[in-house]
């Protein structure tokens, strides 16, 4: 940091004698060229403490969407291949943290995906990080899984963020890390499609539930489905456990809405790391998934509130609550593009 503020200096100084040769009217030959000596000093002195390590990788477009089938399937390759040294929730502490010199990072509470390229943990996770203890994945991970643990990464990193969502809807402030996982979805009605299949006309309300203790609500749902409908708003029911046909039978006797049967465990698995609240951050052990939970995605593919009733108590099931948040999305006009496909 000393050799960047020395460059700063050192700029500055080419700045002031460009200054003074007019001023003193020194010959052109001083003029130009004592400003521009000390300017490439001061670039050699002070750039390279600035410059960032690239790889190949770093600026590669990733392949693979941000979806849940990848994020998915990267929970599971980070639980098999990563839990040991970074732990169950990616936090560096995991039961051979302490093995090495230099601590694995802490990818679910410090913003070390922000901080560095999609590309960047795809080459660290191909070929290792030198003298760090990060192995080679390259020879036991295809390119595909690879691209998967690194769309898994993101998906923690902005599940993590989303600790500071609540029931309420901020006002034309929709976040650019807020960009749920598209998935794809087949419903005991018949109905099928993606979460991007909405984007640009409807809103969503995707209600994770529990059966039977999520049957209240889901009953509160279904008399506030048509309000819903003409508020422009889908709602997508997408069960946590794995009901049998039965089961789904029963359900689908009392709810109008499309109930997810084929896609479901992947929903799950990703939207279960949008879990966390500021009341309950739930950072210890393995985790666990909050019996109900909604989400709000406007209709501009942005997720903009989120409802846990074990984290935060009444809110939406005063369905007077939860319509004027609907009434403010449809409110809104665009304001920023929306969500790419893929992780940066």
């Amino acid at each position: 940091m000393i050799r960047a503020w020395s460059g700063v200096a050192l700029l500055a100084l080419a700045g002031g004698a460009l200054v003074l040769g007019r001023i003193k009217h020194w010959d052109a030959k001083r003029r130009i060229g004592i400003p521009i000596l000390l300017a490439v000093i001061a670039l050699g002195v002070g750039l390279p403490p600035l410059a960032i390590d690239a790889y190949p990788e770093t600026y590669r477009k990733t392949p693979v969407p941000f979806d849940t089938i990848s994020i998915a399937n990267g929970s599971g390759l980070f639980a098999e291949n990563c839990v040991a040294c970074h732990g169950l929730q990616g936090k560096g502490d995991g039961v051979m943290a302490k093995s090495f010199a230099k601590p694995p990072v802490d990818m679910l509470t410090e913003p070390h995906t922000a901080k560095h390229t999609a590309g960047d943990f795809f080459h660290w996770l191909t070929f290792g990080i030198p003298d760090t203890g990060m192995p080679v994945f390259g020879d036991k991970l295809s390119e595909e899984d690879r691209w998967d643990v690194v769309n898994y990464l993101h998906a923690m990193s902005r599940g993590y963020q989303a600790r500071l969502m609540s029931p309420k809807v901020v006002p034309s402030q929709p976040q650019p890390s807020m960009g749920p996982p598209n998935f794809s979805y087949f419903a005991q009605d018949g109905s099928s499609g993606t979460l991007k299949d909405f984007r640009g006309s409807k809103n969503v309300l995707l209600v994770l539930f529990s059966w039977p203790q999520s049957r209240e609500r889901m009953e509160q749902l279904a008399k506030l489905y048509p309000a819903l409908e003409n508020a422009n708003t889908v709602l997508l029911a997408v069960p946590e456990d794995d009901p049998d046909s039965q089961e789904i039978d029963d359900i689908t006797k009392e709810v109008p809405y499309p109930v997810v049967t084929q896609g479901a465990h992947e929903i799950v698995q990703s939207y279960k790391l949008f879990r966390r609240t500021l009341n309950k951050p739930d950072l210890l052990g393995e985790g666990s998934l909050p019996s109900h939970m909604e989400f709000l995605v406007d209709r501009y593919g942005y997720l903009r509130a989120r409802w846990i009733p074990s984290a935060d108590g009444s809110a939406w099931d005063n369905t007077d609550a939860l319509m004027q948040q609907v009434a403010q999305l449809n409110s809104e006009k665009e304001i920023l593009p929306p969500p790419g496909d893929h992780v940066h």
